[in-house]
């Protein structure tokens, strides 16, 4: 597997994928309890609500439901046509509260100021490029009111994982309650790449019959870079935010190495 071949964002493009996300997303541990941990900050905060790579509004919903206007921002077409899917099925009160920009994060443009940004479920991380990590983060500063808050979910990463390449996960399923649809997910192969602060992944996603047969299949990848909670603390500062919390889980356990790099941060 070509490391260099691999697209940050090819996961998203479309196809058994992406109908799949939030299937697999509900059996990721690490995400376990965010989107109410989400909602809390958004109930504190008030105001409008900016969610970068919102993908399938798993969590954009959730908040126009609850009554917040919230704008979400993607690169992906094929992420947005689900979440306007489920957008559409909320009483008019509420999808009326959601827009939906379809855009990628360190280039979308907003005369609209709002009081919380989230950058959720390892979103950042698809910016390979620290330049643009910079960039979507000055991005996001300009936009937000004077003392507005920004969240940013990522994975911290086990440095014995980071060079060579890492272990497979073994292939894992998933079945959707409403249709009955049943997909698996395969990971075809790992690279990490210690020099430029990636790993990427390319995977088999397959949807099933109920007696294992494959309906349908498709192979795709991601990129991902990771950071340190050094590197992180600094380029926060150096894009105008004070960082107020950094928690390991979405129920505010301290920082942990190997866990999850929850910051919250206030424009300064």
């Amino acid at each position: 597997m070509a490391h260099d071949d691999l697209n940050p964002n090819a996961f998203y493009g479309g196809g058994l994928a992406v109908e799949s996300y939030d299937l697999f997303a509900a059996q990721n541990d690490a995400l376990a309890g965010d989107i109410d941990f989400y909602l809390d900050l958004a109930r504190d905060r008030g105001g409008k609500v900016l969610e970068l790579a919102c993908g399938t509004g798993r969590i954009l919903t959730p908040l126009a439901e609850a009554g917040f206007e919230v704008t979400g921002v993607e690169i992906s077409r094929a992420m947005l046509d689900l979440a306007d899917r489920k957008l559409q099925a909320l009483r008019p009160s509420a999808w009326g509260r959601a827009r939906l920009v379809c855009a990628p994060m360190q280039d979308f443009e907003t005369q609209d100021r709002f009081d919380l940004a989230l950058l959720p479920a390892r979103s950042f991380q698809h910016l390979t490029d620290p330049a643009d990590q910079r960039k979507t983060l000055e991005r996001v500063w300009r936009c937000l009111n004077p003392g507005g808050m920004l969240v940013i979910d990522m994975f911290d990463a086990r440095l014995d994982t980071c060079v060579g390449e890492p272990p497979r996960a073994p292939p894992r399923e998933a079945v959707d309650p409403v249709t009955g649809r049943r997909f698996r997910r395969t990971c075809l192969g790992r690279q990490a790449d210690p020099f430029n602060q990636t790993t990427g992944e390319r995977m088999r996603i397959e949807e099933l019959d109920a007696e294992g047969s494959v309906l349908g299949s498709h192979e795709t990848s991601w990129t991902l870079r990771w950071s340190t909670r050094q590197e992180m603390a600094y380029l926060l500062e150096l894009t105008g935010f004070e960082t107020l919390s950094v928690y390991s889980d979405f129920q505010r356990s301290p920082a942990a190495y190997g866990r999850e790099q929850l910051w919250v941060a206030r424009a300064v």
